[in-house]
């Protein structure tokens, strides 16, 4: 989201903080079996700026700002897909609602309330099988099908896998989804962009000073603000060494080779810290919501001095 600002020499009357100027960005060598992940690993950002940007000639200094917010989610909403096979309609809508009945009751032990529940009915199909009688097989309805979710919200995360848990006790396993929110996203917003306004400040005063410049006007800026949610950096790899079996031509033997079962691991990949003037929160190891401002201000520069 890209939004073009225009405000007066007022709001860069503030006080500059200089030690904000630098965030310094210490990681590990240890790379961890991540290393085996399928392509190229270089620890990508997508499509974010991961560079810090000043440009200053006779005419104008742009001063861009990055800043990174890693937040804990205020709440969850965690959906599960269920189905249910009958000769009837009336048969299948009786068996999926015992279930969804059983685990709605077993929801209240949580103090998950009802308006926070939502049964959503998907779809009711035919079902159709094959009768073969020698070499003749003939299409025939075998019943019908219903498929309903059900959508839960929840703003204790350790309810999630209890919840899970409930749900595989009447036969639900189908977790479909989980979506991560925070409540005061607008407010999250404002508080990064005035941070953004303080650095702002700081690298143009710098900058001014160190090249003997004076700013003429009123500033424009423009501000980007991302909001990057947890399951758009979820990556994976198998990690394994596997030997080769090389057969010999001259042999008249031949050899079937069973190729193991390798098991892949997802890991969370948040959004690096690089390249960010502010880092807020960056120790934060549970997985929430990451937020991005970046703001880039113009300044028009005096060309008689």
């Amino acid at each position: 989201m890209k939004t073009k600002v225009f405000f007066s020499d007022q709001k860069f009357q503030v006080i500059i903080v200089l030690c904000l100027l630098t965030v310094l960005n210490v990681h590990s060598q240890i790379s961890g079996n991540q290393v085996y992940r399928n392509g190229t690993y270089s620890g990508d950002q997508g499509s974010f700026p991961v560079n810090n940007v000043v440009s200053i000639n006779d005419n104008n200094l742009s001063v861009t700002v990055k800043i990174l917010l890693n937040k804990k989610a205020d709440g969850f909403v965690i959906t599960f897909g269920l189905n249910e096979e009958d000769q009837t309609v009336s048969g299948c809508s009786k068996k999926i609602n015992i279930r969804i009945s059983g685990f709605l009751d077993k929801l209240k032990t949580l103090g998950i309330k009802k308006e926070a529940i939502y049964v959503d009915f998907i779809s009711q199909t035919k079902i159709y099988d094959y009768t073969v009688a020698d070499v003749n097989a003939q299409q025939i309805e075998k019943g019908f099908e219903i498929k309903k979710n059900v959508i839960i919200t929840t703003s204790n995360v350790d309810n999630l896998e209890k919840i899970i848990a409930f749900a595989s006790d009447h036969e639900i396993h189908d977790v479909i989804k989980v979506e991560y929110y925070n409540e005061n996203s607008n407010a999250i917003h404002d508080q990064l962009f005035d941070d953004a306004l303080l650095l702002a400040e700081a690298k143009k005063v710098k900058y001014i000073k160190s090249f003997g410049k004076r700013i003429l006007g009123t500033p424009n800026a423009t501000e980007e603000f991302a909001v990057v949610f947890p399951k758009t950096r979820y990556k994976s790899y198998q990690a394994f060494e596997s030997a080769e079996i090389e057969s010999n031509s001259t042999s008249r033997s031949q050899y079937l080779k069973k190729i193991a079962r390798k098991n892949k691991t997802f890991y969370y990949d948040g959004v690096s810290t690089a390249g960010f003037d502010k880092v807020v929160n960056s120790n934060q190891t549970e997985v929430g919501i990451q937020y991005i401002m970046t703001l880039t201000v113009s300044y028009k520069i005096d060309t008689s001095i």
